[in-house]
């Protein structure tokens, strides 16, 4: 099968600069040779701590900000190669559903305009009435009245703008949506109900998901495969769900580790990780998990780890996997 996104070696680095005339002083590296790919139909899952890289990647993946380094092919097409007009026409396909719904809709506008600019933006202007009858069609689709449509961002609750930022990310039929922390900002209740929809949605229209998230149980629940980052590396690329795999990486297991079941019989011992967290500023040599990993060697320091196949379908960048 060939797959729907392929990512080559991505790099993304940022300047830092210091002083009176603000000369480079270094860089952060905010995506360092990431590499995977997603096939059709297939949810994808992304964890890691809070800076680990995985809203940069997700901007790069959509060529939102432009890569360092490496490569982003979509169906074939490497998007580097792709003129403005080519990208927009090719941007129909994918789409993004940002974290927080609050910022992500214009206040200004009403929840018609805004799912209405969509079609004159990438579908030129149709009839007007196509576009309402529409518009109408998506709001029912997630969940919300046509009657919505008239409502101005400050009038939803929080699920009912994301139901609408949803819907606005569905106008161009896209076959692959970046999911980037979607249920960050809202109740728990109310998370559950996006999820399903989402779920529900992506089965209905045999959509590509990729979904950034800190919810390792909400990420599990919902992906096939999970990609785990550390630093703007990939250190694990699991063959299934967390609950249901071996994780080969330490930091995985850490992650792991982290969880807790809903029954109170069922306690678990927290379990720390030593040392700092290094600054992407300046990486370590080796292995970017090098100084807070309990089986650290002296290659560990010196030689970083390839991301490597196992024989169970999954990946891992560990010079000694499964510990």
């Amino acid at each position: 099968m060939t797959p729907l996104v392929e990512i080559r070696q991505l790099s993304k680095f940022f300047p830092v600069t210091g002083g009176l005339l603000h000369r480079k002083i270094g860089e952060v590296k905010a995506v360092n040779d990431v590499s995977f790919s997603l096939n059709r139909g297939e949810s994808l899952g992304v964890v890691g701590e809070s800076g680990c890289g995985k809203s940069t990647l997700a901007r790069l993946i959509l060529r939102l900000i432009e890569p360092s380094a490496g490569e982003v092919i979509f169906d074939g097409r490497d998007m580097g190669d792709l003129n403005k007009k080519e990208l927009r026409l090719l941007r129909r396909r994918m789409q993004m559903v940002f974290q927080d719904p609050h910022s992500a809709l214009d206040p200004r506008n009403s929840i018609f305009r805004s799912l209405e600019e969509v079609f004159k933006i990438h579908n030129g202007t149709p009839d007007r009435d196509e576009r309402i009858t529409r518009i109408f069609e998506l709001l029912t689709m997630v969940g919300l009245k046509p009657e919505h449509c008239r409502a101005y961002p400050h009038q939803l609750s929080g699920g009912q703008k994301q139901r609408a930022v949803i819907a606005r990310a569905l106008a161009t039929t896209p076959e692959f949506i970046i999911l980037d922390e979607p249920t960050a900002a809202l109740d728990v209740s109310v998370q559950a109900q996006i999820v399903l929809l989402l779920k529900q949605l992506g089965a209905r229209f045999n959509m590509s998901y990729l979904f950034i998230s800190h919810d390792l149980s909400l990420v599990d629940y919902f992906c096939r495969r999970i990609i785990v980052m550390y630093l703007g590396r990939i250190v694990e690329i699991t063959p299934g769900k967390l609950s249901h795999t071996k994780s080969a990486h330490p930091y995985t297991r850490l992650l792991m580790d982290s969880l807790f079941s809903a029954d109170p019989a069922n306690k678990k011992e927290i379990r720390q990780a030593a040392g700092e967290v290094p600054t992407p500023f300046n990486l370590p040599r080796g292995c970017v998990f090098e100084n807070r990993c309990e089986f650290s060697k002296e290659i560990c320091r010196t030689q970083n780890p390839e991301l490597t196949v196992l024989e169970s379908g999954g990946s891992v960048a560990c010079h000694f996997p499964f510990g």
